[in-house]
């Protein structure tokens, strides 16, 4: 026990710095602000932003729709949509009106 105490004693300063250094190496690499959580966090923000950029592109496409539909009615939107729902004919079908 007593030399134990002294190798306390005479090497308390590289104690306490090999603490402190494995300390702070730890919470670099697995703390909440770490490189793995940073590395998880930026994965994460990747997928938000393609799905935010899919949600803007189906929004873009409702508002066009939308405005197809409301005040000025486009014809030829209507056709696509009555074709879409109903089956009328194929999709790349080209359609001929005789009078």
């Amino acid at each position: 026990m007593k030399k134990f105490n002294l190798f306390l004693i005479t090497y308390k300063f590289l104690i306490i710095n090999s603490f402190i250094i494995l300390y702070f190496i730890t919470n670099f690499f697995d703390g909440n602000r770490g490189y793995f959580s940073f590395q998880k966090k930026k994965i994460e923000y990747d997928k938000l932003t393609n799905v935010e950029k899919l949600l803007n592109m189906q929004n873009k496409k409702l508002i066009n729709e939308n405005i197809s539909l409301s005040q000025n009615i486009d014809l030829n939107f209507l056709d696509e949509v009555y074709r879409q729902k109903f089956a009328v004919g194929k999709k790349n079908e080209k359609l001929l009106i005789i009078k």
